[in-house]
């Protein structure tokens, strides 16, 4: 009996210990698809040692990563150049993201994300985050119309880009 009551008060406990973790390594991954097949384009910067705070009390620590958009890799020149036009690289060459308040809730995490990009602020609140083997995974679905974006056409409109785009973030530690 008295080991069910130990484990129910530590599963129920709601003081969480503060931990903190090094990112080593960042990666964004934007996807989608055209009329012809997907696309995947690529950011990561690897040799980080960058500090996440992990069930802080003090929601005012944040960890901040600024984006070069032309470091964006989609495979060729080709779909660089595309992507860049697409995104506006010329006019916002950074983006924005800004994590803070991260939650770890049974196994799991949630956390508070900011993402400023294409001179669009959004925000996520209680973003749920996913446990990768050496890290978190976080996935969006975000729109062109949301960015205000135009989807691009080719060829006069027979290669066509779909509405959706998706997001993963990825952070190893």
């Amino acid at each position: 009996m008295r080991v069910l009551l130990v484990v129910l008060l530590t599963l129920l406990n709601p003081y969480k210990e503060e931990r903190e973790v090094i990112v080593t390594q960042k990666m964004i991954t934007v996807s989608g698809q055209t009329s012809i097949g997907g696309f995947n384009c690529d950011y990561q910067k690897n040799g980080l040692k960058d500090t996440l705070y992990i069930d802080h009390s003090q929601k005012k620590k944040e960890l901040i990563f600024e984006i070069p958009v032309r470091d964006f890799s989609c495979g060729n020149f080709l779909l660089n150049r595309d992507f860049r036009n697409t995104i506006k690289a010329e006019e916002y060459p950074t983006a924005k993201v800004k994590v803070n308040n991260l939650i770890s809730s049974y196994g799991n995490y949630s956390c508070d994300l900011h993402v400023d990009i294409v001179g669009k602020k959004l925000f996520y609140d209680d973003l749920i985050l996913k446990r990768s083997i050496d890290g978190v995974v976080a996935h969006l679905v975000l729109s062109f119309e949301e960015l205000e974006l135009k989807a691009p056409q080719k060829f006069g409109g027979l290669v066509k880009v779909e509405e959706e785009l998706r997001l993963e973030f990825k952070l190893s530690f």
